[in-house]
This record gives C-alpha cells, structure tokens and sequence, in this order.
C-alpha cells in the first residue's frame, strides 16, 4: 500500500515536471535562422512602446567591441549624424575607404556615392502647383495606402486604383514615385504628368527611381506626412504589385490593443536573416561592406506602421548608417528608436508565381504580393460578386 502511494507521488511530481518544461519551452521566443526562410513571430511589444534614441545607438543595433573591418559597422560605430549639407562626403568617403569598392556592382556604387543624400525636391509638372492636397483637420485618414510603384507601372496604378486602393471610408490612397526622366529609360514626364493631373494621387520626387533608391521614397512620405498629415493613424507602405484585403486589414487594426498600436510595425517578419553573398544575384552584399545577422524586419512587399512614428523614423534614419535595401534599413530604426516588428500570418509576400488566388484563399489573409494587375482585377471582380461562393 505505502508503495503504491510512493509510484502515485512519484508520478504526479513528474507529470508536474514535464508540465513545467513543457510550458517554459512553448513561451520561450525562438528567433528563426536567416533568409529568406524564415518567418517567425517575435514577442509582442512590451508594456513600455515609446519609442527612444539614445545618445550612442552601437549596442542598440547589435555593434559591440571588437567590430569587424567592415565598412558599415564601422561607419555606424563612429556616426554621430548623417551629413546634411555636403550629403557626397560620405559616399566619398566610402569610394575611399572600401579597399574593393571598384568590384561592387554597378546600382551598389551608385547608392553608395549617394546614400546619406536625403533631401530632393518634389517633382511637378512644368509651372504647376502640387495637385496632391495635405490632409484636412475635418478629413484625417485612419489608414494612408502609401503604395510605392515606379513611373512606368501604369498598369499596376491603375489596377490598384480599380480594386483595392478605392475610395472607403476612413482610407487615402498615395502613389510614391521618383522623376519620370529615368536614367537611359523614355522620358515619360508627360505621362506622368498627365496622370497626376487626371488622379491626384501621385508623391514624386526629383530622384532617380531605381530600387536601391526606394529608401528615399520612406523618407521623403515621412517629412510629407508631418507637414501634411500628421495625425494619420497608420500608414500601409506596399508595393504596386500587392493586393491588399482593405476591410480584414482595417478590422484587425481596430482590434488591436492600444499599446500595440501606438508603436506598431507590422507585416510578414524575418528574423536573423543573414546577408546574402552571391554576386550578381539580388539582394547582394560584398562581406567587405556588411557583417553580421540583420536585424528583425518585415518585408517590403508590405507592412503598417503607427502614424505617430513618422518623425521619429525620420529622426532614427539620421543616425544610422545608409543600407540598400529599404526593408532592412527599416528594421534597423525601428531597431534604434528600441522597437520590434509584430508578425502577422495574414501578410504573405512571397506568393508562388502561377499559383491561383480567389477569395476563398484570401480568406484568413490580409496582403499578398506579388500579383500581376490582371490577377488583382479579376479577384476584385469577384470578391464584388453577391453570387460568387466557395
């Protein structure tokens, strides 16, 4: 009998261990390896979601003593502020220092001999005012679609304009672009032009619009939204070729807890994604300019972020040494002003070309890119249609 009792305790205070383990284990954050792969959904934010720079951002952004010779994590440890006035200085400086900088690729050279150049004027047409309007104190967005294209992607504007981007209550649509005179490219400025007339949704600026330069298409929204619409809620920044599900997107940020959604950063996240070191494919880094794991980030086919941090992105890309890819580079202030992104299943960036899309599989979904704008139209066309069933 006594022994009976004594295997009774013996196994109740194992099922209670196991318990335990089991349950440290499940609560546990486990940061997925590298990139593209992996997707893996980080801690939500903390009590504390204010946002803060602090005087030296080294720790910060993961640079500790000793540094590798690389020539970022250098420059980032020894940055107090990007130049504002001799802005070519650091590109110079860069050409200079970077012992194989003649074997980069040719965009990498280029983004580099102008990377902490952020300050461009607006493109207009010829003798012509802004024919986009700020937003008014009777007539703030909740949710601004910041949508970046490029100035010969008209069909995929237009698509956006007929499906997802239309008008619904509480949205504004916004198109950011660079010049339409391109580099070696037609000179579509009258196009363009005609086009921003016609619509009135179109953000350009005198820059070269290539995709090392979709950077400055974020930082160029940030200072436009704080002279013209400071109080937006939040900004989806996506690219023209996403479709996005406005009502399940505007549903699930509604439901969010205040705390989330004063710092949010949402969308598809990879964490400790590894740079990738095959030349003359994309996404190339040369190990002479960049070591270690980047930072959490979501991808740049699409994500939201809370209004409210425009400025303070725009003060935390001061501060932070210029990356080429403009997703990463977000990652990296948001990882100085000491915030995290928040992954959500319901983004998904990387949809299998050929593989069909209906209203059925968008269901549970909030974005998915990259669509052709036939594609988009046709699901647009029946997610309208009261008969269409699953």
């Amino acid at each position: 009998m006594r022994c009976s009792k004594c295997l009774l305790c013996l196994s109740a205070l194992l099922t209670l261990l196991g318990l335990k383990v089991y349950i440290e284990w499940t609560s546990e954050p486990r940061l997925g390896k590298a990139y593209p792969g992996s997707r893996d959904t980080l801690p939500g934010p903390t009590a504390s979601t204010e946002p803060t720079l602090p005087a030296n951002l080294s720790v910060r952004l993961g640079q500790t003593y000793p540094l590798p010779a690389t020539y970022w994590n250098q420059q980032q440890w020894q940055l107090g502020v990007l130049p504002s006035e001799d802005c070519q200085a650091w590109g110079a400086a860069a050409a200079a220092e970077i012992l194989d900088f003649a074997s980069y690729p040719k965009d990498l050279h280029r983004f580099l001999l102008s990377a902490a150049c952020r300050s461009f004027p607006r493109w207009l047409p010829a003798g012509e005012a802004s024919p986009v309007a700020g937003c008014s104190a009777t007539d703030v967005p909740y949710l601004l679609l910041a949508v970046k294209s490029e100035p010969g992607r008209f069909a995929e504007r237009q698509a956006v304009r007929e499906t997802w981007g239309s008008a619904a209550p509480g949205v504004r649509l916004l198109f950011l672009l660079g010049s339409p005179l391109g580099s070696g490219g037609p000179d579509l400025s009258s196009l363009v032009a005609w086009e921003s007339r016609r619509y009135r949704d179109l953000l350009l600026w005198d820059f070269l619009d290539v995709p090392y330069n979709r950077t400055l298409k974020d930082l160029q929204l940030f200072a436009w939204l704080g002279h013209h619409c400071p109080d937006v809620s939040f900004v989806l920044q996506v690219q023209d070729d996403a479709f996005v599900h406005i009502p399940a997107l505007l549903e699930h940020l509604q439901s969010l807890p205040p705390t989330w959604a004063q710092s949010l950063y949402l969308g598809e996240v990879f964490t400790k994604a590894n740079p990738l070191r095959n030349a003359g494919k994309p996404f190339y880094v040369p190990e002479s300019f960049y070591q270690g794991s980047y930072p959490a980030y979501t991808s740049g086919g699409g994500y939201v972020i809370a209004g409210r941090l425009a400025p303070w992105l725009l003060q935390a890309a001061g501060r932070v040494a210029p990356f080429p890819f403009d997703d990463v580079y977000t990652g990296l202030c948001f990882r100085a002003l000491g915030l995290v992104p928040r992954a959500h299943p319901g983004f998904r960036t990387a949809w299998p070309a050929g593989h069909g899309v209906s209203p059925c599989t968008l269901q549970g979904l909030l974005l998915v890119q990259p669509l052709s704008p036939q594609t988009s139209i046709q699901l647009w066309r029946q997610l309208q249609d009261p008969q269409f069933q699953c």
